[in-house]
């Protein structure tokens, strides 16, 4: 039926060969109002508790366990997000000294790859280079928050003695300590404290004796404005951000400390998208099967 003029057209729609005299049988190539839909099967909830359960008593211990399950996931999701709060947050590193100048001030955030094992508990280390100067050796360090775990983000507000101007390189190391001092850093961001400006540095490799080419120092340049839009490195980062912080179910365990989305939360709508799914199969459960086509005009 056209919208328009209330009239049927066979625009887009024509017989099939299941039409007989009682029924007719259409093939359109659109979304129709008499196409598409097949009613649910009604359910009487009345009926539903009245029943004996200790009979089918299968699906009650599923949806259950679904959700005791979801009770345990919830005690350590919750105890996650209240550790992640601990990660927000900019401060300078413990032991350094923070030149009350914001000419020489800079905000340094470094990306942790989500890899197994990426994080590190050695100590690192980085030195910034400018236009006219460096900033000399700055532990990162800070007994307050935990630092470069596995997919964190870690800022820290740090300053030159002098002004140097726009940072162009930086060294960056770890000392190699810990039970696990394997460290996957993915990038360096930097960010002037007065006008704002940020700088990329792209690294994509490991911090570690047996791993890569077995370096724990490097030294990365700023990342120019091809490098940034290389294909491999847009579809790492796009990956990566889909992964564990957009796809619900992942993101659960992978979710940013930063994004407003807690894990509660998507724990929660993983619940309800689960539950949902149950109640749809339930409702269209066999539906398909009381179609009887009719016979076909000979």
């Amino acid at each position: 039926e056209n919208e328009n003029d209330h009239l049927w057209h066979e625009q887009g729609c024509k017989p099939g060969v299941l039409s007989n005299l009682t029924h007719m049988h259409c093939r359109c190539d659109h979304l129709t109002k008499f196409t598409g839909f097949v009613a649910p099967n009604p359910i009487n909830f009345a009926e539903v508790f009245s029943k004996d359960i200790l009979q089918n008593p299968i699906g009650l211990i599923l949806v259950l366990v679904v959700f005791l399950l979801y009770l345990l996931g919830v005690i350590w999701a919750r105890k996650s997000d209240r550790r992640d709060l601990t990660k927000v947050g900019v401060a300078p590193p413990q032991g350094h000294h923070l030149n009350p100048d914001p000419w020489c001030q800079y905000i340094v955030t470094l990306y942790t790859g989500f890899k197994g094992g990426a994080g590190t508990t050695a100590s690192v280390w980085i030195n910034l280079f400018g236009d006219y100067g460096r900033t000399g050796p700055i532990a990162l360090q800070d007994e307050n928050r935990p630092l470069f775990e596995e997919g964190s983000v870690d800022s820290f507000l740090v300053s030159s003695r002098d002004i140097i101007g726009m940072i162009h390189v930086i060294h960056v190391w770890h000392d190699n300590t810990g039970y696990s001092p394997e460290w996957y850093l993915s990038q360096i961001v930097v960010q002037e404290k007065v006008t704002g400006r940020i700088v990329y540095f792209l690294c994509n490799k490991w911090f570690a004796v047996g791993e890569d080419d077995g370096k724990i120092e490097r030294l990365l340049p700023v990342a120019s404005p091809e490098e940034m839009t290389e294909f491999v490195n847009l579809f790492r980062a796009k990956t990566s951000k889909d992964v564990n912080d957009s796809h619900l179910w992942f993101s659960v365990r992978g979710r940013p400390a930063r994004s407003p989305f807690t894990r509660v939360q998507r724990l929660s709508c993983c619940l309800t998208l689960l539950y949902s799914t149950m109640l749809t199969n339930i409702m269209f459960f066999g539906r398909g099967d009381d179609f009887d086509p009719p016979e076909p005009i000979r």
